[in-house]
């Protein structure tokens, strides 16, 4: 499929010149890394020649030329649909891998086809060695003006053990870097809830995150996806994963962040602005594009997709995606709503009908989203009205980690 499914017609806001005013967010995949990392289930199916290309690889270079290619392809589709670019956000792999003349020159293809002025927030990730204060420098005059960082720990022997490629202090001065650039709203990543980590571990590890200028905190309870380095040696040592372990260590980070001002907005996330990006993503506010394997693409009620791992599927036909399927179909609903459930306000029964096509009474008569949702009410507390669904809880992360482990779910 070549050919954005964005028909004359769609439902929307008209604009004054009978065009759509449609939101969309611009979303630009780097499936590169310094590192395989052991907990990292993005990077299973990406092999590790391919993870880590350098700059003068030919397939990096082609990945980027057929990257380019895809903006090309499809952007004058969609702003003839009526769509604006609202929010953009660059992830990965690890986007500031790149170097700062590839980062200039997909920037520069995607400047040429979507107006960049008046993005509301512009993210990039980024890991704490592949940036310094030069890179940094330029992404802030580029227009990014939101910064999220993989820390991860700040531990130095957990840091080894789940393959991370910096050091402590480098995670420290890649922050002071970030705000030494003129960042003032910066993310970082924090995992919580391994099987050998203690809670002294996790209370040091959130500490010191409070010590550095941080306005936004992503707290991630460790999952054990299979395939992963992690979990193949957890097997082998028979180690156990208790959950109330894993919710003792999200719920002692949590108070710690709620406690230094930094409240938690959905399950994960804490702090203040909000990211516009992931509530695209958990409340479907907004279509958004992908660019790149493994990129995936609400646009008109469809979701497509280019896989993880597939590098050289994409370069030769960089236009094409490998999945096209409705919003509505059950696969996908299935993943909808738990996402959304992890947010304060859950999802709007208005938006998920315009989103998916299917009104939100009928997905959760679906057999998979009606056994996750009375599942879900054995251990919450579930407001269903004309409105929408939302879980009344204010420890969501307990419900929906209890749920999914009741399920044979990986949250």
């Amino acid at each position: 499929m070549t050919t954005l499914p964005v028909p004359a017609g769609k439902v929307g806001k008209v604009g004054k010149v009978g065009k759509l005013d449609e939101p969309l967010l611009l979303y630009v995949n780097v499936p590169f890394c310094n590192s395989k990392c052991h907990f990292c289930d993005w990077v299973v199916d990406v092999p590790i020649s391919d993870l880590r290309l350098t700059p003068v690889s030919q397939g990096r270079v082609d990945y980027l030329d057929a990257m380019r290619t895809q903006i090309r392809t499809h952007a004058p589709v969609l702003r003839e649909a009526g769509y604006r670019g609202e929010v953009m956000y660059w992830g990965g792999g690890t986007a500031t891998v790149l170097t700062e003349q590839e980062i200039e020159r997909i920037h520069a293809c995607l400047a040429a086809e979507f107006d960049l002025s008046s993005l509301a927030e512009t993210t990039i990730e980024g890991s704490p060695e592949s940036v310094d204060l030069g890179k940094l420098k330029l992404l802030r005059g580029l227009g990014f003006d939101r910064v999220s960082l993989g820390v991860q720990s700040f531990d130095e022997r957990r840091l080894r053990r789940i393959g991370r490629a910096h050091s402590v202090g480098q995670a420290v001065s890649s922050v002071e870097a970030a705000r030494d650039a003129g960042f003032d709203n910066i993310n970082i990543d924090l995992i919580v809830g391994f099987p050998d980590q203690s809670l002294e571990e996790v209370e040091d590890t959130v500490r010191q995150a409070l010590e550095l200028p941080v306005n936004h905190f992503s707290v991630y309870s460790y999952r054990a996806t299979e395939g992963t380095v992690m979990r193949k040696q957890i097997e082998r040592s028979g180690t156990e994963i208790v959950l109330e372990h894993q919710l003792r260590s999200y719920r002692l980070a949590a108070d710690m962040l709620e406690a230094a001002g930094h409240p938690e907005y959905a399950v994960s996330y804490f702090g203040a602005p909000r990211c516009l990006a992931d509530e695209a993503y958990y409340r479907l506010s907004m279509d958004w594009i992908g660019f790149g394997t493994g990129a995936n693409s609400l646009i008109n009620q469809r979701y497509l997709l280019n896989g993880r791992g597939r590098m050289r599927d994409f370069t030769s036909d960089p236009g094409r995606f490998e999945v096209n399927l409705p919003a509505a179909a059950e696969s996908l609903t299935v993943q909808w709503l738990p996402r959304a459930l992890g947010t304060a306000e859950g999802i709007d029964a208005a938006t998920f009908l315009r989103r998916t096509g299917v009104s939100l009474r009928a997905a959760c008569e679906e057999p998979a989203l009606n056994a996750f949702l009375r599942q879900v009410n054995q251990f919450g507390d579930l407001v269903v009205d004309r409105d929408g669904i939302r879980l009344a809880n204010d420890d969501r992360s307990d419900v929906l980690s209890r749920t999914f482990a009741a399920m044979g779910w990986v949250s």
